[in-house]
């Protein structure tokens, strides 16, 4: 379980939950402009690709390594640009920005679960774009990784094109076991109760302890994260509120 990364450990960024179709459009009006020396937001206004979610398509750029983080275009720019080179760069990209899901194996899972393998550090809005844009850049890579979806609904003809299902058993049992293993910690996360301040610091320390107990087979990584958070929080409030620790 411990090898289970966290859905926001990609290099000190977050994972980018741009609309895919704002991503398409740059591509397409980049073809045959010349290379600018920076990616901004006013660059990205005077293409007119990407309306009021300019912010949010450059996070993705930067993200996906299309330009740097001052804006500046990287090689791969450049190669995007081009026909014949486009989906192999994608796909490089999109292999190295989602390494930790991929080494999770985390594409293979429903899309539920994979909407909270990124909730681990997002909040719930932006991991369900997150996921939604994963899903849709690795599609217009090429169908990059073995992406499983939830199907039960979809008819032969509405089957995403550019996905493939894991066939082999093992695959699938490491898939559930990501996903089993996601849902609990997604879950005991959430009931972390805040800091009150009528507890005493005592009381509370009691409450973390019990907390973990229970998160103790969980990522020992995660764990310690949540637990340093909620006992930053309440030594600094008892200071406010002068309470002896």
């Amino acid at each position: 379980m411990s090898d289970i990364r966290r859905a926001g450990d990609f290099n000190g960024r977050r994972a980018a939950y741009a609309p895919i179709s704002a991503l398409e459009k740059f591509f397409q009006v980049i073809g045959d402009r010349a290379v600018p020396e920076r990616v901004d937001h006013r660059f990205l206004q005077k293409l007119n690709v990407a309306t009021n979610n300019e912010y949010s398509l450059l996070s993705a750029l930067k993200f996906l390594d299309v330009v740097d983080d001052r804006g500046i275009p990287t090689h791969s720019y450049r190669l995007l640009q081009t026909t014949d080179r486009f989906q192999d760069t994608l796909s490089h990209l999109v292999h190295i920005a989602y390494r930790p899901v991929f080494e999770a194996g985390a594409e293979r899972l429903p899309d539920e679960d994979l909407v909270n393998f990124f909730r681990l550090s997002s909040s719930a809005s932006q991991a369900r774009n997150a996921a939604r844009f994963f899903r849709a850049v690795c599609t217009l890579a090429g169908g990059v990784g073995a992406v499983e979806r939830d199907t039960s609904s979809m008819t032969d003809g509405d089957q995403q094109p550019g996905v493939t299902q894991p066939s082999l058993p093992a695959e699938e049992a490491a898939a559930d076991t990501v996903a089993l293993v996601l849902r609990a910690r997604v879950r005991l996360l959430e009931k972390l109760p805040p800091y009150n301040q009528r507890w005493s610091l005592e009381e509370y320390e009691r409450v973390l302890s019990r907390f973990l107990e229970l998160a103790q087979y969980l990522d020992p990584n995660d764990v310690a994260s949540a637990l340093r958070t909620a006992t930053h929080t309440a030594l600094n409030t008892g200071e406010d509120q002068q309470w002896a620790p």
